[in-house]
């Protein structure tokens, strides 16, 4: 009787993905997609969309891209990989190799900085942005 064996690997290849059509598909609103195309550009893949109960997003911003205040229904962790920005209420610095994770409903934002930001965001739920009016 041998042991049984794991599951093989699901891999991910960052060339192997298109670009997101958010326009499409509504889970980014259009606002936010707006600013992007201002700024010259930026778009997401997404990779895992549920396998191992994950779900991640490799998203490229471009310089002095504002992410207006939003939240998400789920948990995520973001990993930024290249580039940075000012994150949150106190505009704290995060810059490549550095981490935040954003419960459920938190509401964040960020500005990129003069490089823009590359970043992967690994969540247990699909990717949906929801904006939030702060007042």
């Amino acid at each position: 009787m041998g042991t049984p064996s794991a599951p093989d690997a699901t891999f991910f290849i960052i060339d192997e993905h298109d670009w997101a059509d958010d326009a499409a598909t509504g889970s980014v609103p259009a606002e936010l997609l707006e600013e992007a195309r201002r700024r010259g550009g930026g778009g997401r893949k997404l990779m895992a969309q549920g396998e191992g109960g994950f779900h991640s997003t490799y998203s490229v911003m471009p310089p002095g891209y504002a992410m207006a205040a939003h939240r998400h229904d789920h948990d995520e962790l973001i990993v930024v990989i290249a580039g940075g920005a000012a994150f949150g209420h106190e505009a704290k610095p995060i810059r490549a190799g550095d981490s935040v994770v954003v419960p459920a409903g938190v509401v964040h934002r960020f500005v990129c900085g003069p490089e823009g930001m590359e970043l992967v965001t690994v969540a247990r739920g699909p990717a949906r942005t929801e904006l939030v009016q702060e007042g």
